[in-house]
């Protein structure tokens, strides 16, 4: 009898501690890009536009989001110099679009989308969950081609890896 009621304390304590993995996994924010498309395309400055948002089901807490920019390996004209690259989100509800825009001088859009010139997005988004000692990053960079004129995923991690401002 009492080896039956040790099993069972077990069990229920395995049982107790797969379930609280499950809801960590399935309840928790899930940000990513929504979309990456160019902006004001006929301007003195053309603007990239990234879409973000929590996929996940709880808000996301503390959210750093940066925007980089290469041309052709170097990081892109700023026609703004000394704009921001970094954005602090604060809270981020499910389902919901956040924008960031990353401005491109004229001479710059043209030679991407004549193919001249290759461009590369790089979206790194840091947050926290709602539970204790719960952070997370989902980084994703993007290639333009120019032939089809759209934007392409060509990489990325969910590890954190390196400095943030926020944990």
């Amino acid at each position: 009898m009492v080896i039956a009621t040790g099993f069972s304390a077990f069990a229920t304590w395995r049982t107790a501690q797969v379930t609280s993995l499950v809801f960590a996994i399935a309840d928790r924010p899930f940000m990513g890009v929504a979309k990456l498309e160019f902006e004001a395309t006929d301007s003195a400055t053309p603007r990239l536009t990234v879409v973000y948002k929590n996929f996940g089901r709880i808000p996301a807490v503390d959210g750093l989001v940066t925007v980089d920019a290469w041309i052709d390996g170097k990081p892109a004209p700023d026609p703004f110099p000394g704009a921001m690259d970094e954005h602090e989100t604060g809270g981020i509800a499910p389902d919901v679009d956040h924008f960031f825009y990353r401005y491109l001088t004229a001479d710059s859009y043209k030679n991407v989308m004549t193919g001249k010139s290759r461009l590369r997005v790089d979206v790194r988004m840091d947050y926290k969950g709602l539970a204790p000692n719960s952070q997370y990053c989902d980084f994703k960079w993007f290639v333009y081609d120019y032939r089809t004129a759209t934007f392409r995923h060509a990489g990325g991690s969910n590890r954190c890896r390196g400095s943030s401002q926020i944990f």
